[in-house]
């Protein structure tokens, strides 16, 4: 294995706490390009992107303060307040791109397209990482709310919301977590 592929897999961390440093356009279409080079069963390639430099972040946060139905979600009663802490971070970003998988009408087959769509995201944390950058997978319920998948342009009938990535430079890069020793969880036939 190229030890740089090693480095990079074991030194990308889940940062949260960004800088506000806009990241750059080309990189964003640099790592969307090679997102899309994951590994997809029967070459579907159900992945799409709705990416959000920081004016299109700003729009994002004043629709999601306008449509009580977001504030609602998970339940009400908290609702308000995850939307308002979500609200409270956007700004701090340098991009977000909101993921979704093209849903297939067979169980079986959107499995497979739901897992390709994630390989692409790993895809596309990884070669922010090696570019210096950070990134974050939320699944937070603002984001994945129907309203805002339709206003990101993928409609829930046709599209499933896989999450949405927080990319930026980091405040801090946190230390690694321990990790279960791959002989715990790998079986040798």
């Amino acid at each position: 294995m190229n030890d740089s592929v090693a480095l990079c897999i074991r030194s990308r961390r889940t940062v949260k706490d960004f800088t506000g440093e806009a990241v750059p356009r080309d990189l964003l279409a640099k790592w969307t390009e090679l997102a899309c080079w994951a590994p997809t069963h029967r070459m579907t390639q159900p992945w799409r992107f709705a990416v959000l430099d920081q004016a299109a972040i700003a729009r994002l946060g004043i629709y999601l303060q306008a449509e009580p139905a977001i504030a609602a979600v998970p339940d009400p009663a908290k609702g308000a307040a995850k939307l308002a802490k979500l609200l409270e971070r956007l700004p701090t970003l340098g991009a977000l791109i909101h993921v979704v998988w093209e849903r297939a009408a067979s169980p079986e087959i959107d499995l497979e397209e739901h897992a390709a769509a994630s390989a692409a995201v790993q895809n596309l944390l990884l070669a922010a990482h090696a570019d210096g950058w950070a990134g974050f997978w939320s699944t937070n319920p603002a984001l994945g709310h129907p309203l805002t998948s339709a206003w990101c342009g993928y409609p829930v009938n046709k599209f499933g919301f896989l999450g949405s990535i927080w990319l930026g430079k980091a405040k801090v890069i946190p230390p690694p977590l321990a990790r279960v020793p791959a002989s715990e969880r790998v079986t040798w036939l």
